[in-house]
């Protein structure tokens, strides 16, 4: 029996969609592969300033004014604003930033304001960081720096600069930075500094007040002033010293004892990079000390 128009028209229109199926997913494989990604590009978007303006409440009691006693109660919103300045905590955080990560002076900073349409003095930069470091990281040094005696293993050194323009003080005379930081010993680590005029042994004294742990430190005796310290001495330092006595021409000599001496601790750094590219924990790291450096500890005495 012959098919009727009405299937052949049915069947044709079935035909019709299957092409235009087909078509479709052509056309989206087309469209994904041109939307594939060729390449990236860094943008920079440059930095804009903008003025925020903060308005309170300011409340009067007329009952006292009428008495002739002024009472003025002042909204708040319980936010910090001006910290010291006309400035939000973000263009601090940025002035820190540029002067102490970027190595980029007030001076020239004064210069960067300028060209984004805000006067801000050097003068008036250096108030917003001291200011703020004493409010808000004063408090902070001093908390790291109880948590730091608290630790049973520290770490000390100190280096001298130069500061210029200093009261009472020549800008040729000479000033030191003390560094002292915490060992490794699986706990956050801290890392505090400290300025002061003199090399002299009562800084350390000064800073390490309470400490009872050990002390590992370079030979200067002036650590030897700190009360209840028990000092260790640096591997560093040690085969400096070595290395200092080794005679003229004797550097091959491999029986002068400062030449034994440096292959022993030369034999130790090779296993401490080993070690602490095995481990990263601290129970992990002092076991393998013990296992692979402690021999070669005790050969050296």
């Amino acid at each position: 029996m012959a098919d009727s128009s009405k299937d052949i028209q049915l069947r044709e229109l079935k035909d019709m969609i299957h092409d235009l199926q087909k078509m479709i997913k052509t056309l989206q494989a087309t469209v994904d592969a041109a939307n594939k990604r060729e390449g990236r590009e860094l943008v920079f978007i440059p930095a804009r300033l903008k003025v925020r303006e903060y308005y309170s409440r300011n409340y009067e009691c007329p009952q006292c004014s009428q008495h002739g006693i002024p009472v003025i109660k002042k909204g708040k919103d319980g936010r910090p604003h001006m910290l010291y300045g006309m400035a939000c905590a973000g263009t601090v955080a940025w002035v820190m930033y540029q002067k102490f990560c970027n190595a980029l002076p007030y001076f020239r900073q004064e210069k960067d304001w300028k060209q984004y349409g805000a006067s801000i003095t050097r003068k008036t930069m250096a108030n917003w960081v001291i200011q703020n470091s004493e409010a808000f990281f004063l408090p902070m040094y001093e908390y790291f720096q109880r948590k730091l005696l608290e630790r049973e293993f520290a770490m000390a050194d100190e280096t001298p600069l130069q500061v210029l323009h200093e009261p009472g003080r020549r800008a040729q005379t000479q000033s030191y930075m003390w560094l002292f930081r915490s060992g490794e010993d699986g706990l956050p680590p801290i890392i505090l500094y400290k300025y002061s005029e003199t090399r002299a042994g009562e800084n350390a004294v000064d800073f390490l007040r309470g400490f009872k742990g050990y002390l590992m430190c370079d030979g200067y005796s002036g650590y030897n002033k700190v009360p209840d310290a028990k000092r260790t001495a640096c591997w560093a330092h040690i085969r400096r010293y070595l290395t200092d006595a080794i005679p003229k021409g004797k550097a091959l000599d491999y029986t002068q004892p400062s030449v034994q001496g440096v292959m022993y601790i030369n034999q130790l750094f090779h296993l401490e990079d080993i070690i602490k590219a095995k481990h990263t924990s601290f129970d992990a790291i002092k076991k393998a000390r013990l296992e692979k450096e402690k021999p070669v500890v005790e050969q050296c005495h």
